[in-house]
């Protein structure tokens, strides 16, 4: 028996193109799943299995026969769904499971059977008198080539589509795999016609119907499309899933670099409070035995915005959250959860003892000054400290209390930390309460002034008025002004307060002067907070323009713990002010850190003496001694003197007999309500300025006081 050489070179062409088909097939199958994995298992078998029955078929017409021979449809058809089941059982075995040995030769036997079946179910095929034989040799041979065949190509199936690789092997070599393959699928077939014996008396000729040269190309080419279609179709989905996963890497890339966006500080790149409280839920949820939450603060940061910028603050926090980070263990966190506030979670093995160890440190590693482009930086800060299980059980709990515990340290004295106790709870609640009952009066005019007169010693005639503030609230009742300040210095509500207290009292002496023709000297408080804020002179000028109020007819009283927090700025300010007109008293005189000396570098005008120092004048040598050595210095330094807390004629005598010029206190008035000093005023009429004119310089132009409600102001 010969056979037609283009034939087969082409039979064999064919079984390589289906065997490269098989191995494209193969990967597209193991990487689906679902109904796509499903529905290239059944496609892929189809387009495999037409593959190979088309190589068997070209093979067999490649025999050079003496006629044409016809072939029986039903058993034709057979033979190619044995290839198709085969191919099936093939990428079945590739999808669901591993590179077994048992597994593969399994597959390899129940492959190479169905092989075998089709070729010789197709040779029972052809319509010939007499009946096929086969050599027993040959034939096993053959089925042995089919099994060895099937083994290989399910070994490099699963060797050139590895599940969870990250890039498939390169088109040549899968190209030089196939062949191989091929060749394994062409030897078999080839060793199978070799074992049939042809009855005698050879193959009668049947006229008519395509050669089998055309018969050959004909099934070459319709299997070749079929097969070429698959492959283009596995390629184009194989680049669209490359393409998918480098979307899903990138959106797995975006959503790691957004979940760090969502649980990071933007400035220091700490943990932020969404991610501690997570930490928090993690150990609450795995029921650690012990840990602590540290909530800590920067007492007045604010004034380092105002004072400095905006850009030294964020360096201050930016400094401060690397110390923090630096001084505590490798398995604490350090959250940045607010403005200035940051929080610790201290994992592992805590105890009071060394929860407070730690604590410790922390205050000490942030009171150490910061250094900032130019600027040298001092902060302090408070801690508050609650543990688990003893201080709360709840992540709500356990945070609250340890910011009540942190705003008890602040009113202790700043520069500290305690530990959570039971009764914080209510201070905290009282905080919260205080803070949104005095926005709301900030908000709807809750707030009012009173006016504590200021009396010449010598003459009795009032000289002044000092504005304090006075908050009644329909919830809260009276709020002293020694919880107020400090709570609104606190709360960054100390500005907004300050220039309200101070338009509203420039604004009562102009309406004093316009009703009685009397000028009415006014002195106003301010904080430390106010005096470093960057817009602080402009805002006291745009004030006296819109009130009208004369500058020389204004005081500002400053404590000496504001003049020393920042000397320098402290000095540009008063001094922008002075060229204004504006006077300056140095308030509770003798109770801060600094003295006279230090004092007489800024344009003072005038020195009040803390209320403290005359409660006890009369009857104690040393506190008389002091108030006499204080207005003895200040008339040195031509200040004028002003005593607080004078409440009876005993002690009125005293600074009588060592000349201070003027005082205040409950035995002329307590501090009254607008309408009830202006019915005091009318009583003593005859007012004086509280600065003698040769220590006003060159002031500014006289202002007239002006009608808030008038449609037009004097020029």
């Amino acid at each position: 028996m010969s056979y037609n050489p283009g034939l087969v070179a082409l039979s064999i062409c064919v079984a390589a193109t289906a065997a490269l088909t098989a191995l494209n097939l193969a990967g597209r199958v193991r990487a689906s799943t679902g109904w796509a994995g499903k529905a290239w298992l059944l496609g892929g078998a189809f387009a495999m299995g037409i593959g190979i029955w088309s190589m068997h078929f070209i093979g067999m017409l490649a025999m050079d026969m003496a006629g044409r021979v016809a072939y029986d449809i039903p058993l034709t058809i057979v033979s190619m769904i044995a290839a198709v089941l085969s191919s099936g059982l093939a990428l079945t075995l590739v999808q669901s499971g591993s590179r077994q040995r048992t597994r593969l030769g399994f597959g390899a036997l129940v492959m190479g059977g169905g092989i075998c079946l089709m070729h010789y179910v197709g040779m029972e095929a052809m319509k010939i008198p007499g009946s096929l034989s086969y050599r027993p040799g040959l034939f096993v041979a053959s089925v042995v080539i089919a099994i060895s065949a099937s083994l290989l190509s399910l070994w490099l199936a699963f060797r050139l589509n590895p599940r969870n690789a990250t890039h498939r092997p390169s088109f040549w070599y899968r190209g030089l795999a196939a062949a191989i393959m091929g060749l394994g699928i062409s030897g078999m077939h080839y060793t199978g016609m070799a074992a049939t014996i042809y009855p005698e008396g050879g193959i009668p000729a049947v006229d008519g119907g395509l050669s089998p040269l055309q018969l050959a190309i004909s099934v070459a080419m319709v299997s070749t499309c079929i097969m070429i279609a698959a492959m283009l179709v596995s390629v184009f989905d194989a680049h669209m899933s490359s393409i998918n996963a480098q979307l899903a890497t990138s959106l797995r890339d975006a959503n790691r670099e957004l979940k760090g966006m969502v649980y990071r500080d933007t400035l220091t790149k700490l943990p932020n409070r969404l991610l501690l409280e997570e930490r928090l839920d993690e150990l609450l949820a795995a029921r650690a035995d012990t840990f602590a939450v540290f909530f800590i603060d920067l007492d007045h940061f604010k004034n380092v915005n105002d004072s400095l910028g905006h850009h030294i603050g964020d360096a201050l926090l930016k400094q401060a959250a690397q110390r923090l980070s630096a001084a505590v263990r490798e398995a604490d966190t350090v959250a940045r959860v607010g403005g200035d506030e940051f929080m610790v979670l201290m994992e592992h093995n805590v105890t009071p003892d060394n929860a407070a160890s730690l604590a410790q440190r922390l205050v000490q590693t942030l009171d150490n000054a910061f250094q900032i482009e130019q600027c040298v930086v001092k902060v302090s800060t408070s801690i508050g400290i609650s543990l688990y299980p003893e201080h709360g059980k709840e992540k709500h709990d356990l945070m609250v209390h340890a910011d009540a515990a942190m705003y008890a340290a602040k009113q202790s004295g700043r520069n500290a930390f305690l530990f959570f106790e039971r009764d914080m709870t209510s201070l905290a609640e009282r905080r919260n309460h205080l803070e949104e009952r005095l926005r709301l009066a900030l908000e709807n005019d809750g707030l009012s002034l009173a006016y504590q007169p200021k009396v010449h010693i010598e003459t009795g005639h009032v000289t002044g008025v000092e504005a304090l503030l006075r908050w009644h609230d329909e919830e809260l009742g009276d709020v002293m002004p020694d919880e107020l300040i400090p709570f609104a210095e606190d709360n960054d509500l100390i500005l907004p307060i300050g220039e309200w207290v101070l338009r509203q009292a420039c604004r009562f002496a102009c309406e004093w002067e316009r009703e009685t023709g009397q000028p009415l000297p006014m002195a106003v408080n301010i904080s430390a907070v106010q005096l470093g804020s960057r817009h602080f002179v402009s805002m006291v000028r745009s004030i006296l323009e819109e009130t009208g109020l004369a500058p020389h007819h204004l005081e500002l009283e400053l404590t000496e713990s504001a003049l020393i927090h920042d000397p320098q700025h402290a000095l540009e300010v008063l001094n922008e002010l002075r060229a204004l007109g504006v006077t300056f008293s140095i308030d509770d005189f003798g109770t801060g850190y600094s003295n006279l000396a230090q004092l007489r570098r800024f344009p003072i005008d005038r020195l009040k003496i803390d209320k403290s120092f005359m409660s006890d004048a009369v009857t104690n040598l040393q506190d008389a001694a002091i108030v006499k050595s204080v207005i003895s210095l200040a008339k040195h330094l031509d200040l004028q003197v002003t005593t607080e807390g004078i409440e009876n004629e005993e002690q009125l005598s005293l600074i009588r007999q060592i000349q201070s010029h003027e005082y205040q206190g409950y035995f002329f008035s307590k501090a009254l309500p607008a309408n009830e000093i202006k019915q005091l005023l009318a009583e003593h009429p005859q007012m004086v300025t509280a600065m003698k004119p040769s220590t006003l310089g060159d002031a500014s132009p006289e202002l007239e006081c002006v009608d808030p409600h008038a449609k037009h102001r004097p020029k």
